[in-house]
């Protein structure tokens, strides 16, 4: 009993306090100076800002513009991530994946980031 509660602690902090990652080689952090032009990946829409605002705070943007998931992928990742964002309507909610499998899946290319975003991942 005590190992479930400890795991449901551990698991409902993991977007509040990023835990390093055990890494085999130190990879060098991305270089404050790359910029990227928001617009040209995040297309304008209903939803954009929802996701930029929300989904970041866990991890970058990244594997949410390059995994291009199908729709069904995206819903199963919806309800992965639903108690992540708890300060979220559920009307919100369901419009910010909206807009992920619209913009983000198998028919349209991701889009060319720099190398140095394309060392960063997530920090849970």
């Amino acid at each position: 009993m005590h190992a479930l509660l400890i795991a449901a602690l551990l698991a409902a902090a993991a977007c509040s306090k990023p835990q390093p990652q055990p890494q085999a080689k130190k990879e060098p952090a991305p270089d404050a100076s790359v910029k990227v032009n928001l617009d040209e990946i995040f297309p304008k829409g209903p939803g954009r800002e929802l996701v930029l605002s929300n989904c970041t705070t866990c991890h970058t943007f990244v594997p949410i513009v390059i995994l291009q998931m199908s729709q069904e992928a995206w819903e199963r990742n919806s309800r992965d991530h639903r108690e992540r964002v708890k300060a979220l309507s559920d009307a919100d909610f369901k419009v910010l994946y909206e807009y992920l499998a619209a913009n983000f899946n198998p028919s349209k290319p991701p889009p060319k980031l720099p190398n140095e975003l394309m060392q960063t991942w997530t920090t849970y």
